[in-house]
């Protein structure tokens, strides 16, 4: 039982630090103009809103080209966690919020870039 535990521990670590992934080099700017880039491939009308059937089209996209599956359960999490103004869509900016968080927790020495050694 306890084996079980260990690795569904160990599988949400690597899970979590997957989503936290980094390219050494890269600055709060760059991490920026990601976030930025990200959000224009969600928003798919171009209404500058992301609609949850939206970011499901997009997460399931990302999943299938790292050979995953994408369960509308993880979606709706994600959803609930991004839309922090609570008006059913995602915004740039909150997007953004989440991104920038993701690069600042990663620089873990916060000189503003990501490090070979911070890099994922």
């Amino acid at each position: 039982m306890k084996i079980i535990q260990y690795s569904l521990a160990a599988a949400a670590l690597l899970a979590s630090s997957n989503a936290l992934a980094q390219k050494a080099g890269q600055t709060r700017d760059q991490a920026q103009a990601a976030s930025a880039k990200k959000f224009r491939n969600l928003d798919a009308d171009g209404n500058g809103k992301g609609s949850p059937a939206e970011l499901a089209a997009f997460m399931t996209k990302a999943a299938e080209k790292r050979g995953e599956t994408m369960d509308q359960a993880r979606i709706d999490r994600r959803f609930k966690r991004l839309d922090t103004d609570g008006d059913g869509a995602v915004s740039a900016a909150e997007l953004l919020v989440e991104d920038l968080a993701k690069f600042d927790k990663a620089d873990v020495n916060h000189n503003g870039v990501i490090d070979a050694s911070e890099a994922q």
